[in-house]
């Protein structure tokens, strides 16, 4: 083979090279149920109706609430209560199958979620939830931070599950992403037919093995350690995974990624050392018809309620999946750009809004309800910014107690990864 040619075929994958640079095995951070603490982030692009999600139904702020929205408010005797609350809050019908992982401890929900001068575009309040800098939308995200500043004993630490690669992920630490990681395979030329593909890739890894000068040392170890990725992977075909506890998964893109994300973050039959991995769900920009205001909840004629519902199966399914000593160790982050407005449109939608709601299932969770009673921002019309649930809790604390509290990470750490903010508690 042809240097030139073993160069571009090394070329052809370069994510995969750049994830495995650098490699080598430190020593595992120590978790409870486990060797190392792992974390899912999903997504819900779009921007979740988190006053649809989690209900105030405390008076008066429940008449507020229905005023506010008379056609898109769900009433009352629909709405779920949870056991252990002070009850000022009730769960939207489709995700009470988190009502009990709530009630055992082992979810909290934030709401009210935001930061400083909102922005109502998708693309620019993303980039800030993605970068951890408000205001700053093109740097490294705030994972990839996460993986810059700290180590691990994985081959490749990070991942995404899906077709793109989020900017959360993005930065000097190249991370790989997938639909299927069992399947992943060095790129080749795309006119060679399969049986030819294979026969390229073997000569490439036989290639690999030749004694060579050291001056190509790097080329050499980095086409090794895609390879050594690869091979990695063999046993993690998502078509091939069987869920443990007689877990089924919900049959949709979202259900197949997340039982993907257990399957690659379990380590028992054997080691890939995968901490961090992203999910994406979108469809949550729902200006029209997010109900129907006949039947509110009936999840068939609702967007919103469907979307939940994937949503709180695929939870409740990975919870159980992965069992309570992997829980100890993992924690399920669920983050939305911004919430809706606190009143609907004409059609039976809402428009972009600011407080947002976030979840946090497993790790050091307590199962609290964050910012309810005195905390609440109000949703009087003299308590909204201008027409919209204000904030609170501002996002990145909550990234701060996560990766303090669950991943381990140190104070000066933090200040890095999160530049420029001063933590205050959120109670996770």
């Amino acid at each position: 083979m042809k240097r030139r040619t073993f160069m571009k075929a090394l070329g052809s994958s370069a994510l995969l090279g750049g994830a495995v640079q650098g490699f080598s095995r430190p020593r595992h951070r120590a978790g409870k149920g486990g060797t190392i603490k792992k974390l899912v982030v999903l997504f819900q692009r779009g921007g979740n109706d988190g006053l649809n999600t989690l209900v105030p139904v405390s008076n008066p702020q429940y008449g507020y609430y229905s005023g506010l929205r008379p056609t898109v408010a769900l009433p009352q005797g629909n709405l779920i209560n949870v056991t252990g609350t002070s009850g000022f809050f009730a769960l939207h019908p489709s995700i009470q199958p988190l009502r009990g992982i709530i009630e055992a401890g082992d979810l909290t929900m934030v709401h009210a979620v935001g930061y400083p001068n909102p922005d109502g575009s998708h693309f620019e309040s993303q980039a800030y939830l993605e970068t951890g800098v408000p205001g700053v939308g093109l740097m490294d995200g705030w994972l990839n931070r996460f993986l810059q500043e700290t180590t691990g004993p994985g081959l490749i630490r990070g991942i995404s599950i899906g077709s793109n690669i989020p900017q959360s992920v993005t930065g000097s630490v190249p991370v790989p992403v997938s639909s299927n990681f069992g399947r992943a395979e060095l790129e080749v030329d795309p006119d060679l037919g399969d049986t030819e593909a294979d026969a390229y890739r073997q000569k490439l890894s036989e290639v690999l093995a030749l004694p060579h000068p050291s001056s190509n040392d790097d080329v050499y170890n980095t086409g090794n350690r895609i390879f050594e990725m690869i091979d990695s992977f063999a046993d993690r075909d998502r078509t091939n995974y069987v869920p443990d506890n007689g877990v089924t998964y919900p049959n949709s893109r979202l259900g197949d990624r997340v039982s993907h994300a257990a399957q690659m973050l379990k380590d028992d039959s054997s080691f890939l050392g995968v901490e961090v991995v992203t999910i994406d769900q979108g469809g949550y920009d729902n200006h029209s018809n997010q109900l129907n205001p006949a039947a509110p909840t009936q999840e068939a004629s609702s967007i919103h309620a469907r979307l939940l519902r994937d949503m709180a199966d695929c939870m409740r399914a990975f919870y159980d999946d992965m069992g309570p000593v992997r829980m100890q160790d993992t924690m399920f982050l669920v983050v939305s750009e911004f919430g809706r407005r606190a009143y609907q449109n004409d059609s039976n939608g809402t428009d972009h809004g600011v407080g947002s709601l976030v979840l946090a299932m497993g790790g050091t969770t307590t199962g609290n309800m964050v910012n309810e009673g005195a905390n609440w921002p109000g949703l009087h019309n003299n308590d909204l910014l201008y027409g919209n649930l204000d904030w609170v809790t501002d996002f990145r604390d909550i990234y701060w107690e996560v990766l303090s509290g669950h991943m381990g990470v140190n104070n000066t750490t933090l200040n890095t990864i999160l530049p420029g903010h001063i933590y205050t508690p959120v109670g996770l």
